[in-house]
């Protein structure tokens, strides 16, 4: 029980541990009938008896020795209310407050009794019933002294009438003290009614509004019923003290349920300001509604956006028409994601054509420190584009994480005038393709990685010959890699002698190769980011794993961390490619083969006639890819890109693997290949399965 609700020692003495202890376990036992019950309607009833006890304290208070003033009496006009309790039991309940003497002895267990007769009731209705009980009594006495008083014209008579109401009649201070008493509780009571009311609409949790569901209901009932205890006897001459302290307590239980219900309040508007959030996220109807419903309050009229190159503020009429690109991120390393904006910033600004698109950064920062303001500054200066200058977390955080997926990590999300989403996260696009995916819809995804473009591009930027060894011989072309010079080398030196053959020359087929594992590491590492980035961007698609081009990204991503592999095109288009083990055996195997090529029969089918006929002697491969520097959600699960296997990789970290349904002792080796494991045979590391299905690792 909450300390606020505690007795002094002072209070009912033999009763004091009732609101503590005794009263918790006591009013528990009604808990159940309380909690259960199906609310009914208690506010007519409650509306009928209080302005009965209101005007009934009124009438206490206008009566004296000398005159009876006028009092208007509520009509009693009751409307049907669902709250109907039978008068047996009001009458029961009005006995139990007025036939016992109210004392430090059996306050608590008068309450408690009277909480066990209605335990059947919502907590609502057990008070508005026993208010009810206390007014048949406190109520009918003073309509009587009103009207009998009335009615005595004979001076003797009013004489003895005034000396048999005497003992009844109260001190000024005595009147305003039952005043408090019933004030303040029919506040207690019209607040438990607006507890219960949001109780019953079931559309709110505990989540929802924890505040409510940890109100106590409970201990606020047993208070109302203590006060209407000590209402109930003031006719009798009692311990006022008593009652004075019970009036205190009243004042400490009523600001505490205050603060519940400011709270309740206050969780309830912010409740309904997400949803309001939600919706504009899910049911778009502007693209400044947008911007509100993720940066500013619901009622703003300005928009705390700056444009940078003219550092004025961006009107709303001005947004109205704007079709964005939202750069949303924190203030940590961003720099690359601004140098790929600025050249998309350049190009839009540089086109009539594109006017109407601009870009927008929103920072996302819960704690706006000194130091964080600072940063903002300086990153604000690196981008002639709007930037949002709002020094608190926005409004929108959670829809930012549950809509569009945001963790952290930079995105850019393409939105049209209309506040329409058409692209989530842009980001990889912009990074892999530039302007030339422009406006960065996912459907341009589809118009700039027509098969391998997304792989020539990169290429292309390693070495110019790539590019005219593809597009302007149309050759075939051997691009490949891996941790092991060795293997890298003697591979190169086997294409090379293939070059020289004389088959080759009258055949006129244009064979040139490259070496990747040759080129400076950062060289490497950046064609790998994009590549990574390409992956990305692709897997924003509902039906990722049904698309090809994805397939032959993962594909390309399994290669990289492996000793050797390569791959073989004609032109841009790729016929093949696969590891160290296979292609290896395919070159070396060249004498075997090369009388296969002809005129009629060209290099690339020679080539994968033999590929074909070696790759079914070799074991396969598993294939496994690590996803490194994320910068947005990842999607939970892939299909293994191999076109025979297409089982589902496992997932436990960022790391992909698939064994294609074989298991390998990836320790045991025989010239450099994996030894396959007997199935069935159960692996001391966490790294190996023993049941003959698909090896698919995550790791």
């Amino acid at each position: 029980m909450a300390n606020h609700l505690k007795k002094p020692a002072s209070l009912l003495s033999g009763a004091a541990s009732a609101v503590t202890t005794t009263a918790s376990a006591a009013v528990s036992a009604t808990v159940s009938g309380g909690l259960q019950a199906v609310r009914q309607d208690v506010d007519s009833l409650f509306n009928v008896v209080s302005n009965i006890v209101r005007s009934s304290t009124n009438i206490a208070d206008s009566l004296d020795l000398k005159q009876v003033k006028s009092v208007d009496l509520v009509e009693d006009n009751v409307p049907q209310s669902a709250l109907k309790p039978s008068y047996t039991l009001l009458k029961e309940i009005a006995c139990q407050m007025t036939c016992h003497s109210f004392n430090t002895w059996n306050a608590h267990e008068s309450v408690v009794g009277i909480l066990e007769k209605l335990k059947s009731y919502t907590w609502d209705a057990k008070a508005v019933i026993a208010l009810s009980a206390f007014a048949l009594d406190y109520g009918e006495t003073w309509r009587l002294t009103l009207t009998q008083a009335s009615k005595k014209e004979n001076a003797l008579e009013l004489h003895v009438f005034r000396l048999a109401q005497e003992e009844k009649k109260l001190s000024q201070s005595d009147s305003d003290l039952i005043s408090t008493l019933v004030d303040r509780t029919l506040q207690l009571i019209n607040g438990i009614i607006t507890l219960e009311k949001l109780i019953a609409n079931k559309s709110y949790t505990p989540k929802d509004l924890p505040a409510l569901f940890k109100a106590p209901r409970d201990l606020y009932t047993y208070w109302i019923l203590l006060s209407l205890l000590a209402c109930a006897n003031q006719l009798s001459q009692l311990e006022w003290n008593i009652k004075s302290e019970v009036v205190a307590r009243l004042k400490i239980v009523l600001t505490q349920l205050n603060a519940d219900l400011d709270e309740i309040k206050r969780q309830k508007e912010a409740l309904e300001d997400l949803s309001w959030r939600f919706d504009a996220f899910r049911i778009p109807s502007g693209i400044v509604e947008l911007l509100k419903s993720l940066i500013f309050s619901k009622d703003v009229t300005q928009l705390e956006i700056i444009n940078s190159t003219t550092k004025e503020l961006v009107t709303l009429d001005e947004l109205k028409t704007k079709n964005l690109f939202l750069f949303i991120s924190g203030l940590d390393n961003i720099e690359d994601e601004i140098w790929s904006l600025k050249a998309i910033y350049n190009s839009i600004s540089n086109d009539k054509d594109k006017k109407d698109y601009k870009i927008l950064w929103v920072p996302v920062v819960e704690n706006w420190t000194s130091e964080a303001k600072e940063k903002y500054e300086h990153l604000k200066s690196l981008m002639p584009w709007y930037v949002v200058q709002y020094f608190s977390l926005i409004k929108g955080y959670k829809p930012l994480q549950e809509e569009w997926n945001y963790t952290g990590k930079p995105i850019v999300v393409a939105v049209d005038a209309r506040g329409k989403v058409i692209n989530k996260n842009a980001l990889h696009l912009i990074f892999v393709w530039g302007i030339s995916a422009f406006p960065f819809r996912i459907e341009d995804e589809e118009r700039v990685s027509q098969h391998w473009n997304w792989l020539w591009i990169e290429a292309f930027k390693i070495n110019a010959d790539i590019q005219k060894w593809v597009r302007q011989y149309n050759g075939y072309v051997f691009f490949y890699g891996g941790t092991d010079i060795t293997w890298t080398q003697r591979f190169g030196n086997l294409i090379e002698a293939m070059k020289k053959d004389p088959i080759i020359k009258q055949t006129e087929s244009y064979i040139e190769h490259f070496n990747l594992a040759k080129v400076d590491i950062t060289i490497q590492t950046k064609f790998w980011f994009n590549i990574t980035n390409s992956f990305l961007s692709k897997t924003q698609k509902v039906d990722f794993n049904l698309d090809s081009t994805l397939k032959d990204i993962q594909t390309l991503l399994s290669m990289r961390t492996e000793r050797g592999w390569a791959l073989v095109s004609k032109g841009e288009n790729v016929i093949l490619i696969d590891f160290n083990e296979v292609m290896m055996s395919v070159v070396e195997g060249f004498e075997n083969w090369r009388t296969n090529i002809s005129m009629s029969i060209s290099f690339d089918i020679a080539f994968k006639d033999y590929y074909d006929h070696v790759r079914r002697t070799v074991p396969r491969h598993c294939l496994h890819f690590q996803l490194e520097n994320i910068r947005s959600g990842v999607p939970t699960a892939f299909n293994c890109p191999d076109p025979t296997c297409g089982l589902k990789m496992e997932i436990e970290s960022v790391k992909y693997k698939c064994c294609h349904g074989m298991h390998y002792d990836e320790h045991a080796t025989e010239n450099g290949s994996l030894v396959p494991i007997a199935t069935g045979s159960l692996q001391t590391t966490n790294e190996y399965v023993s049941t003959p299905i698909s090896k698919n690792k995550f790791t």
